[in-house]
């Protein structure tokens, strides 16, 4: 528990004093839906990896961003110069420019005359480099990981203050792209990437992905070769500031941020070492009405944003995670809409390395009662994907009926799954800890393209001059041959509508691609170690990761093609080469015919075993009466009117001013 400052009790009184245009405290009821972007972030301490070093993760779930990745060189600055700020932007062109490498440099495809210096690509404002050498580190959406296997997670929360960022008449400069940006070019430990991320929002004002409610506040899970940490950030209420805290994820547990703030109470015995925090935590609380200034104070109940009925869609990747990690200890999927039965972190049971994350990464609950590939919703073959909540009056559906508007749509609600169609890209980051370091074995950055569940991680290093141009290539603009993420959606969305049947062939070759390219970074990691120049490690390293990335899209586009030969139009085709194709008829499950009322009579489970009563019999024999006259009577008109043959004997087409009959 914190207690309050005397500030803080004398700022009580000011709380109803109006705020700036530019900040707004929200209601508790204020949210009503998710917003499109909504990720997943997994950390995981270094005595729980079994890699000797701590991991963080992160599905980019986002329906319209880009996906490429860049590398993005070192570079001598001078330290007090002015480092450009750009608002945020998450579409394709991300950025334009050659200061942040390779892919950003490249010619754009001729879709819009995007320049550098024109709308988002105009800096917004500036801050000082802070140093006379910026790292090299791997970018995406954010920040991913630096030079000093510094990585950064992410995952959007909802929250009680909200703020513009100064292009839209605000007076924020920082979102969480440009704070883990800024981290990850100054600081080589996830303690200073903090540090540095919560001063900077302090001093220059922090403003959300977007100006709502559900996405105003940012979960960061930060890690370097020793330590993870869980950073939380939202605007405070002048829009000019920020607040913070941390904590840190102790060495044998796992934590997960799920578009939910996590960090709850704040014991004083533990302040600058398990938790760190900004100086205003307590007095904008206090200011913006949040807090009475009296009882505990928790940072999630007084900052974040209650889901309410919607809660389930953050609390139960949280809940699946923790079971996964810790079966033990038999955490139950349904919880208050805070998840107030789960803990910050748990203690991992065994151990959850690269390879598991990834796993965890790809599931819809499969085997649980929220399984997402059971059930009515899922269709008749368990396709796991449930479509974004929207108003469909711009669809032009057939049946004008069929038509929702936005609130009909998010009055109701699907399971969510931890992976999911939309992500544009995902990364579990792989450290081998201090001594790792030592004996000079760089972290390894797994990335995939598109959902987790129907895509291969690659391994990237950022010792490597450039990332694959596979993954650096491409926009949702077209579908692009040379792109990784391309090949990956064509079999996500091919495999969804017969999933039961196709997606054990997906995963043929989930496990096959991934046992090659695992090899191939070992043998990498070994060979690089015993480099003699750091030029000869970049070309080992770059030229395992180029090799990596051209085995899994070319096995993904050979993927694609095979299922769509195999798998198709209810039927799979189980042996191509055969002399006679022989395809297995799918049909559909027993489970969904029952609940579509497919079979005749309910309580009759086929034809074959059906018994009429009496007012069916009396029913049939009306019926064979009925028909009978019918026949009769369509026999009789046709033996009146029948058509004379043509003259030459043959039938063929009949004259225009032919009888045609009726």
């Amino acid at each position: 528990m914190v207690a309050i400052s005397a500030k803080a009790s004398i700022a009580l009184t000011l709380a109803a004093l109006a705020r700036p245009a530019a900040a707004e405290v929200v209601s508790v009821d204020e949210l009503t839906s998710f917003t499109k972007d909504s990720c997943t972030t997994i950390i995981v301490g270094k005595d729980a990896t079994g890699d000797g070093g701590p991991l963080t993760s992160h599905t980019n779930d986002c329906a319209a961003c880009d996906f490429r990745l860049s590398k993005v060189p070192a570079k001598s600055v001078d330290a007090s110069a002015a480092r450009p700020v750009y608002r945020y932007r998450a579409e394709y062109p991300r950025y334009v420019g050659d200061d942040k490498g390779a892919t950003y440099a490249a010619p754009l495809a001729d879709y819009y005359p995007w320049r550098h210096g024109k709308g988002d690509f105009k800096p917004m404002g500036a801050v000082t480099y802070g140093e006379d050498r910026l790292n090299a580190f791997v970018d995406g959406a954010y920040g991913m990981m630096n030079e000093h296997d510094l990585a950064i997670g992410e995952s959007t929360c909802g929250a009680r203050i909200t703020a513009l960022p100064a292009s839209e008449g605000g007076q924020a400069l920082m979102d969480a792209r440009e704070l883990t940006l800024i981290a990850l070019e100054r600081c080589a430990t996830a303690g200073c990437a903090v540090r540095l991320m919560g001063d900077l929002a302090v001093e220059h004002g922090f403003y959300g992905a977007d100006a709502t409610a559900g996405e105003a506040g940012e979960a960061l899970t930060v890690v370097d070769r020793e330590e993870a940490w869980v950073f939380h950030v939202l605007a405070d209420d002048t829009g000019a500031s920020a607040v913070w805290v941390a904590r840190r994820v102790p060495d044998d547990h796992v934590a997960v941020v799920a578009n939910q703030f996590v960090i709850t109470s704040l014991e004083p015995e533990g302040e600058g070492k398990d938790w760190l925090a900004s100086k205003n935590i307590q007095d904008v609380a206090v200011r913006a009405g949040l807090w009475d200034g009296k009882g505990a104070f928790n940072f999630l109940k007084i900052y974040g944003l209650s889901h309410k009925a919607l809660s389930p869609y953050a609390t139960r990747r949280q809940w699946r995670i923790f079971d996964l990690a810790a079966p033990s200890r038999r955490f139950s999927g349904e919880t208050d809409e805070w998840g107030s039965d789960y803990p910050f972190s748990v203690k991992v049971e065994g151990s959850l390395d690269a390879p598991k994350v990834m796993s965890i990464l790809r599931d819809h609950y499969e085997g649980t009662e929220y399984d997402m590939t059971r059930g009515i919703a899922s269709g008749p073959h368990g396709d796991p994907a449930r479509w974004d909540m929207a108003g469909t009056e711009k669809v032009d559906y057939a049946n004008p009926t069929d038509v929702i508007s936005n609130d009909e749509a998010m009055s109701g609600k699907f399971e969510r799954a931890i992976s999911i169609f939309r992500c544009s890209y995902s990364f579990v980051s792989q450290s081998y800890g201090v001594d790792g370091f030592k004996e000079n074995k760089p972290a390894t950055l797994w990335v995939a393209q598109y959902a987790p569940h129907a895509a291969n991680y690659v391994p990237l290093w950022v010792a490597s001059d450039v990332v694959p141009k596979e993954l650096a290539t491409g926009s949702l603009h077209d579908v692009d041959h040379d792109s990784m993420y391309w090949p990956a959606a064509l079999v996500g969305n091919w495999a969804g509508r017969l999933y039961d049947v196709a997606y054990p062939i997906v995963q043929r070759t989930i496990d096959a691609v991934a046992a090659d390219v695992r090899e191939k970074a070992r043998e990498a990691l070994s060979r690089s170690a015993k480099a003699s120049t750091e030029e000869e490690k970049a070309l080992i390293l770059g030229t395992a990761s180029n090799a990596s990335a051209a085995l899994a899209h070319q096995a993904w586009w050979t993927l694609f093609w095979d299922l769509a030969a195999t798998v198709k139009d209810g039927q799979r085709v189980d042996d191509r080469h055969a002399e006679k194709l022989a395809p297995t008829k799918v049909f559909y499950p027993r489970r969904w015919l029952d609940e579509i009322g497919y079979f005749p009579i309910a309580g009759h489970a086929t034809w074959s075993t059906f018994e009429p009563n009496g007012a069916d019999l009396v029913a049939y024999f009306a019926s064979f009466v009925l028909g009978g006259c019918l026949a009769a009577l369509a026999l009789a008109r046709r033996a009146s009117k029948r058509a004379a043959p043509s003259e030459n004997g043959v039938y063929g087409a009949v004259p225009v001013n032919g009888d045609l009959g009726h």
